[in-house]
């Protein structure tokens, strides 16, 4: 294993017999915002994401702003039909990331494509030049530390979740993270994964 820092994160290489296994994110302690429950904000979130307002308002979670690092509203849907049908608005996310102070939406639902996957999971964010992210690092512990601090999931000294997201747009990932936690408090979250080469070239000026 090596250690390295990229961008905000210290990096753990795992590699076997000269081959990455894995490479591994350390994220700072999570932070929690209150719950979003206004009804007027949730009727412009589901705007935002082209669905009906109660898809969001009959889920069992709260909307949330979490963050490792860089602040996601978290949203929770009751359905995978609800979380493929969304049509994401551009500029309608923008304005609500602007409101409540985050990077980006990540929607989620605790039913899977895979039955291995803890919950599926896509990430909008049009504020930082990206619709719709296929894997992404930052989103996934802020999401993964939400599923602890919301007993979305059953919690353990070391919580593991696998994240399935991407499905949407042919870019199929799986992101592993793990939220250490003592007494109740949630100590550390790691996010990692594998990758493979999807386009190789080379910028000449």
């Amino acid at each position: 294993m090596q250690e390295c820092n990229i961008g905000l994160y210290p990096v753990e290489v795992h590699a076997d017999q000269g081959s990455v296994v894995r490479v591994v994110m350390a994220q700072p302690k999570p932070e929690f915002l209150d719950p979003i429950g206004a009804i007027d904000e949730l009727y412009l979130i589901a705007a935002a994401l082209g669905i009906p307002k109660h898809v969001i308002a009959d889920a069992k979670w709260p909307l949330q702003v979490v963050s490792t690092g860089l602040p996601v509203l978290i949203v929770p849907v009751r359905t995978l039909t609800a979380a493929r049908s969304i049509t994401p608005d551009a500029s309608a996310i923008i304005k609500i990331c602007e409101r409540c102070g985050a990077n980006g939406i990540m929607v989620f639902t605790t039913v899977t494509v895979e039955s291995f996957a803890s919950v599926h999971a896509r990430m909008f964010a049009p504020k930082i030049g990206i619709l719709e992210d296929p894997a992404t690092g930052s989103a996934g512990g802020a999401l993964g530390a939400y599923l602890v601090h919301n007993g979305v999931v059953e919690v353990g000294p070391t919580t593991e979740i696998l994240i399935e997201q991407g499905y949407e747009i042919d870019r199929p990932s799986r992101i592993l993270v793990q939220v250490k936690s003592e007494d109740d408090v949630i100590q550390g979250v790691t996010v990692g994964g594998q990758c493979v080469m999807v386009v190789e070239g080379v910028l000449r000026f």
